[in-house]
C-alpha cells in the first residue's frame, strides 16, 4: 500500500457502521468501496493485489482506510496487518460488553440466523458462544498490543457517540490528521439499529442496493433517496422493535455476565486509561 492506511478493527455491534459512514463523505479520506473487506481475517488468501483494488484509484492524496469488525477477535490479523502496513493506525470502537452481547443476539435474530419458538437472549447465548467471547475486550486488546502500540490506537465508546456524535467525529478526524471541520451527513444517523424485519427478503434487497451503490461510487444517490422520506416509509412497513418477538433480558442474566466479564472490563480500563464503572454496575437497559 503506497498510501498511509488506517483500519477500524471493531468490535462487532459497536458503531462500526456509523464510523464508516462518517468517514465515507470526508473529502480527505478514501474508504474501501464496501464496508467489511475482511481481508486480513477471512480473505487473506486473495492476496495484496486484490486488497489494494478495493480502494478508490482516483482519490490521490487521500488517507486510505477500511473497517472490518472481524479483525478484532481473529488471532491472525494483528501480525498480518503489522507485516503489511507497519505504520497503520487503528480505531477500536467499544460499548458496554453485556449490551454488546444483547445487541449481537438481536442482530442474529434479525438476520434469521437464530430462530424458533424461544428467541430469548438466554437461549441465544446457549446457542452461540461468540456472544460472550466477542465481549472479552481486554483479552483481545492484549493480543493486539503485542504487535501494535497503544499510541497508534484510538478508542471510541458508543456511549460517547450517542451523547455527542459530532464531537466524537471530530476526534476521529483529528486522530487521522484530516480536516476536523468536516460535518458528515451521517453524523447524527443511527446505523444498524436493533430491529426485526417482517420480510428478510425485502431487507436483503435493500442492503444489496445500498452496497451496490457504494461499489459503483454513487452513494450520494442513496443518501438523496433517504432524504426524500423513503427510508421512513420503509421502516414503517418492514421494521418492528425487537421487543415484539424477543423477551427482555433478565437482570440476573445481565449481572451474571458482568461478573464473568469483570476482569475484561478491568483490563480495558487499564489499557485505555478510562474508568468504566457503568459497565460493572448497570443491571438493566
Amino acid at each position: 500500500m503506497k498510501r498511509q492506511l488506517f483500519v477500524g478493527i471493531g468490535v462487532q455491534k459497536c458503531a462500526t457502521t456509523w464510523l464508516y459512514d462518517i468517514l465515507l463523505d470526508h473529502p480527505n479520506v478514501a474508504l474501501s468501496k464496501r464496508k467489511e473487506l475482511d481481508f486480513f481475517s477471512y480473505h487473506f488468501g486473495r492476496g495484496y493485489q486484490w486488497y489494494e483494488e478495493q480502494f478508490p484509484a482516483d482519490r490521490h492524496g487521500c488517507l486510505v482506510g477500511e473497517i472490518s469488525p472481524s479483525y478484532f477477535v481473529d488471532a491472525n490479523v494483528p501480525e498480518r496487518l503489522q507485516a503489511y502496513a507497519p505504520e497503520a493506525n487503528l480505531i477500536v470502537s467499544l460499548r458496554d460488553p453485556v449490551e454488546r452481547a444483547v445487541s449481537n443476539h438481536r442482530h442474529e435474530v434479525r438476520l434469521g440466523n437464530f430462530h424458533g419458538d424461544d428467541l430469548s437472549f438466554e437461549a441465544g447465548l446457549a446457542n452461540n458462544p461468540l456472544y460472550l467471547e466477542q465481549s472479552r475486550y481486554g483479552t483481545y486488546l492484549q493480543r493486539w498490543l503485542r504487535h501494535i502500540p497503544v499510541s497508534r490506537m484510538l478508542f471510541l465508546f458508543q456511549e460517547d457517540i450517542d451523547r455527542d456524535p459530532q464531537v466524537i467525529a471530530q476526534q476521529v478526524y483529528r486522530f487521522l490528521d484530516v480536516d476536523d471541520r468536516h460535518v458528515s451527513n451521517a453524523v447524527e444517523g443511527r446505523s444498524n439499529e436493533s430491529v426485526v424485519h417482517r420480510s428478510r427478503m425485502l431487507e436483503h434487497a435493500r442492503r444489496s442496493a445500498r452496497d451496490l451503490g457504494r461499489l459503483l461510487g454513487i452513494d450520494g444517490v442513496w443518501r438523496a433517496a433517504q432524504k426524500t422520506g423513503l427510508q421512513a416509509v420503509y421502516r414503517q412497513l418492514n421494521r418492528r422493535p425487537p421487543e415484539e418477538r424477543i423477551p427482555p433480558v433478565s437482570p440476573e442474566t445481565r449481572q451474571r455476565l458482568r461478573l464473568l466479564l469483570a476482569e475484561e472490563i478491568r483490563l480495558v480500563e487499564e489499557i485505555t486509561g478510562r474508568l468504566l464503572p457503568h459497565w460493572r454496575n448497570q443491571t438493566s437497559q
